[in-house]
């Protein structure tokens, strides 16, 4: 009962960090929100003035790309941000003063952010589900909300957004370096898994079932470039859940263990 309780303050604690004047309120969720909807508007018009190639119009099990690829890593920031300044700023001291058991740091960070990036993501595709296919009905005619693959979209993105945040602050916990922590992300999505595409093709397609985020965005229901190892979608989004728990879990160890350092 009492480590239930101190996880409640911890994550009281941290929700009530977030005032209004938050960048996470002012910049991080309010990006993640319009960048993918305002790629999306300009593709349509563009397709709509014939300014690029539309491929027949957009598909439902392709309508949450651009929130995948972007807003994603947008909301993972926050968290990973959040976590290496309380070492940056001093303030992890006084939270381990207050309270020893130091996982309930990482904890209650993860519970704040990764449900912000479910939120947030939840709500980006449904607008982009609900809305797009009136406004620009002669591109976003095909994709329904109700469908398999939309429903797919509206559950399994939000948890792969949440695990995206796991990772991030995982790695935090590991290198409490905000930038190196994006960076390296970032690196390893557009770079190592980018770069698996270049392989042999037998050789490739064996790695690419392996990568995490390739699984992972065809597990939140991304159309399939790749056959996952574990068979499913499902599968697909287990194992980068998996990926990503092992690095929090690592992360925390770290944070437990580690003296405390700051910048």
């Amino acid at each position: 009962m009492s480590v239930t309780r101190d996880l409640g303050r911890a994550i009281g604690s941290e929700a009530a960090k977030l005032s209004w004047r938050s960048p996470v309120w002012t910049a991080i969720v309010p990006i993640a929100v319009l960048l993918p909807v305002a790629l999306n508007a300009s593709l349509a018009v563009a397709t709509r003035m014939n300014k690029v190639n539309g491929a027949g119009g957009m598909d439902t099990n392709n309508a949450g790309y651009w929130v995948m690829i972007f807003s994603t890593i947008v909301l993972m920031s926050a968290g990973v941000a959040s976590l290496s300044n309380e070492f940056k700023y001093a303030t992890a001291e006084l939270v381990y003063g207050a309270q020893p058991r130091r996982w309930l740091l990482p904890a209650a960070k993860l519970v704040v952010f990764g449900l912000i990036a479910a939120v947030t993501t939840l709500v980006t595709v449904l607008v982009l589900l609900a809305v797009f296919p009136v406004a620009f009905s002669d591109v976003w005619g095909r994709v329904e909300l109700t469908s398999p693959a939309g429903v797919r979209l509206l559950w399994a993105l939000p948890v792969f957004a949440f695990f995206v945040s796991a990772l991030g602050i995982g790695l935090a916990g590991l290198i409490p370096r905000p930038g190196v922590v994006v960076g390296a992300v970032l690196l390893w999505k557009f770079g190592v898994e980018q770069f698996t595409a270049m392989l042999p093709v037998k050789i490739g397609n064996v790695v690419q079932q392996w990568m995490p985020f390739k699984n992972g965005e065809l597990g939140a229901g991304q159309y399939p470039t790749i056959k996952p190892a574990f068979g499913s979608p499902n599968g697909a989004l287990a194992y980068f859940a998996l990926v990503a728990a092992v690095f929090f879990v690592l992360g925390t160890v770290r944070l437990s263990r580690r003296d405390l350092t700051t910048d």
